[in-house]
């Protein structure tokens, strides 16, 4: 029994690495912090009744005072506006006060347009005489490790924790709020802005107005609409929380630089999911940190951005790599379908622009839908002789000059079972004479209740009459096949995400005492996990005899504190046959080791039964910043050189498994492929479900759990995790 206990790879190994890593995991790594989730109130930010301009003056902040009274004044003052400047009396034709304290009442929202070195004891004097809320357009605020300004930010953030401020900002370009017309915007073209459902949150104030007028030339309204800055107190977080709470906002997009509160984050984006408010999102800085690399294949093959791209999923944040292309994605969004599959139905009339479509919706995995033979043998009469009417559809260059006939083969596609997204071949024209009939699209439209886009081959300058049309049609015309192929993935990907819902962590109520010796074997064994027979001996001579009792052939295992990685250290031998041959493996590996490590210490050989399949890695850690996600890939040992893997965060459901091995490049490996029979395809999908269920339940004493290689046999076969590396956390 004694030996049964201490042959197990898995808790030698967790003896073994903690005794390296096991202090320094459990200074650097914390369970996310609950209170992460509070948000701060962004309403007298968005919604305020009474303004004061700080720092109102002809000249001052290059002319963004006047700018903003201006945009004000136009909109005929929608809240009670005061000046502040302690150098002035009067103002366009209005009384200026010198400090907070002396205005007839309390102020909502202060514009401090004024030096960054004033602004802490300006808004001191504000919060002692109720102000509720600040905009900071300065920058100064440590920027590039200015540790003046950063000791200025800190003054910021004390004084909204001691009083209840809240402060958008600092180095922002300011907020509009478009149906009550308060632009704080310091400059006069934000006026004419589109009304609709998007609200927008960009830490990019350069970027900010750049895109708000592109999208709005393309056909995007707008809600609200925020330079978030440094968000040295309310954030990107808050905004959204806001956002999805707010009755005008049916759509988010946002331009992120960092994520400050990651747990307020995600739930700010589960609310929004919940609500049906989409989150449109482009990342910058898609950077590989690293997550201390050396410790498992898992936090080499993690960064930043594959966490990320995790989370997005898990809450159904569409990720965009381009502004354009967020832009496109909002449009499709806007028309509020959400489609019951992902089959996409194609119909155009170019060749061409057909085979790159495919090329495009091949490269994103999209699915493209089939018809019937009953749809197909409607299509057929009406398009170009020679061509077949089963999805995607080439109509011939004829039906150009049939409009009405186009319009009556995308009807027939999009009334079959399988089609759950119509694309149409379209192009906006550039003046108001152009012949091209709007019913075309709004016919199909109208006709069905699947989502609808028209798709434009080469991206096109959209004139006011091109606006005027996609208006007419109530389609949107998706500038480009590639971005036309990634926004329908993405109302895809959100649509799944919005029928699965979010499944919240389970406490971790685990007892440690679970995770040791025979609990632990029957543990792995209940979640799908069964290990291989194994035996140990301390000695080369004991190992034989080991493998003599498993019986031949068998795969020994140096255990040692310096063969961690066992690979590395020429630590493993495969395929071994008799007695002999286990007692000269095992006598190489300590020679190897120890010409490497004079002081390497050998605690023994790990013998087990040699188990063939296909080698599947399977790792769990915990994000610092967002949880724990797991990891599933190909190629076991050579899997960081291979990186053919996918990321969900937990909990992974049977569903969620499945996803991650269809999206491997080399998943036809574990189909029948080339002559070999399938393997155990199921038994992997409990072996993954299960390796979440345990790290869940006991991520309170596990920072990190990996299964190295997971051996899986042909279909009946089942699994055999090889080699469990469990870390304390």
């Amino acid at each position: 029994m004694a030996a049964s206990l201490i042959a197990n790879e898995r808790i030698l190994a967790l003896r073994l690495t903690c005794r390296a890593i096991g202090n320094l995991l459990s200074a650097q790594r914390k369970l996310p912090d609950k209170r992460g989730a509070v948000f701060h109130s962004a309403e007298p930010f968005f919604r305020p009744k009474k303004v004061a301009i700080v720092g109102a003056s002809e000249s001052g902040g290059g002319g963004w005072p006047r700018a903003i009274y201006q945009n004000l004044e136009f909109a005929e003052f929608p809240a009670d506006v005061y000046l502040i400047n302690p150098r002035r009396d009067e103002l366009w034709g209005r009384k200026v006060y010198p400090d907070f304290a002396s205005l007839p009442e309390p102020i909502d929202l202060a514009l401090t347009i004024i030096p960054a070195e004033f602004i802490p004891d300006v808004l001191k004097d504000g919060a002692e005489n109720g102000l509720k809320s600040a905009l900071i357009y300065a920058a100064r605020f440590g920027e590039g490790g200015d540790d003046v300004g950063a000791r200025r930010a800190d003054q910021i953030r004390t004084l909204c924790d001691d009083t209840g401020l809240v402060v958008c900002g600092p180095n922002c370009m300011g907020a509009m709020s478009f149906h009550t017309n308060m632009l704080f915007y310091p400059a006069t073209r934000i006026r004419g802005m589109p009304l609709g459902s998007t609200g927008v949150v960009f830490q990019s104030g350069g970027t900010f107005m750049f895109w708000l007028q592109r999208a709005a030339e393309r056909g995007l309204g707008f809600s609200y609409a925020v330079s978030s800055g440094n968000e040295l107190n309310l954030d990107l977080a808050d905004y959204i929380n806001f956002l999805v709470e707010d009755d005008d906002t049916q759509m988010i997009a946002c331009m992120v630089e960092g994520i400050r509160r990651p747990e307020a984050f995600m739930e700010a984006a589960r609310k929004a999911l919940e609500a049906k408010k989409p989150i449109v999102m482009i990342k910058v800085g898609r950077s590989d940190a690293g997550k201390e690399a050396a410790q498992s294949h898992t936090g080499a093959l993690a960064s930043d951005d594959t966490v990320l791209q995790a989370v997005c999923r898990k809450y159904g944040v569409i990720r965009c790599y381009s502004l354009d292309e967020m832009i496109e994605t909002c449009l499709v969004l806007d028309q509020r379908r959400w489609p019951m599959g992902k089959n996409i139905g194609m119909a155009g009339f170019s060749g061409g622009g057909k085979g790159l479509f495919l090329d495009y919706a091949a490269d994103e995995g999209a699915s493209m839908g089939r018809l019937s033979d009953e749809t197909v043998a409607l299509i057929d009469p009406i398009i170009d002789p020679g061509l077949s009417g089963q999805n995607p559809i080439d109509c011939g260059a004829g039906i150009a000059y049939r409009q009405q006939d186009f319009s009556v083969v995308c009807n027939h596609m999009a009334a079959d079972d399988g089609v759950d997204i119509v694309a149409m071949q379209g192009q906006l024209p550039t003046s108001a004479d152009d012949p091209t009939d709007p019913t075309i699209f709004s016919n199909v439209f109208d006709a069905t209740d699947k989502p609808v886009i028209a798709y434009v081959r080469v991206s096109q300058n959209v004139s006011p009459a091109g606006l005027e049309f996609q208006k007419a049609t109530k389609v949107p015309f998706v500038q480009g096949l590639s971005q036309a192929v990634r926004a329908i993935l993405g109302l895809v990907r959100y649509s799944d995400a919005m029928n699965k819902g979010v499944t919240p962590l389970p406490d971790a109520t685990g007892d440690k005492a679970n995770l040791d010796g025979e609990a632990f074997d029957a543990l792995l064994s209940e979640k799908g996990l069964t290990p291989p027979a194994s035996g140990f001996g301390a000695t080369p001579t004991e190992a034989a005899n080991q493998a003599a009792k498993l019986g031949f052939p068998v795969v020994l295992k140096i255990l040692s504190p310096q063969a961690s990685h066992k690979t590395e250290v020429g630590g493993v031998a495969l395929n071994l046959d008799d007695e002999a041959a286990v007692i000269g493996a095992a006598e190489d590996m300590a020679s190897r080791l120890k010409a490497a490590e004079p002081n390497a210490e050998i605690e023994g050989y790990l013998v087990q039964e040699m188990v063939s399949g296909t080698e599947v890695i399977l790792g769990i850690r915990e994000d610092p910043q967002f949880g724990p996600f797991m990891v599933v890939g190909l190629g076991g040992i050579l899997v960081e050189a291979v990186r053919d893997v996918s990321f969900r965060m937990l909990p992974v459901s049977e569903d969620d498994a499945r996803e991650m091995l269809d999206e491997l490049r080399g998943k036809s490996i574990l189909g029948a492929f080339r002559g070999a029979a399938p393997r155990d395809v199921d038994a992997l999908v409990k072996a993954i479900c299960g390796l979440s269920d345990i790290f869940a339940q006991y991520r309170n004493h596990l920072a990190d759990l990996e299964v190295n290689p997971i051996i899986v046999g042909a279909e009946g076969e089942g699994v055999r995790a090889v080699d469990v590396r469990p870390v304390w956390r």
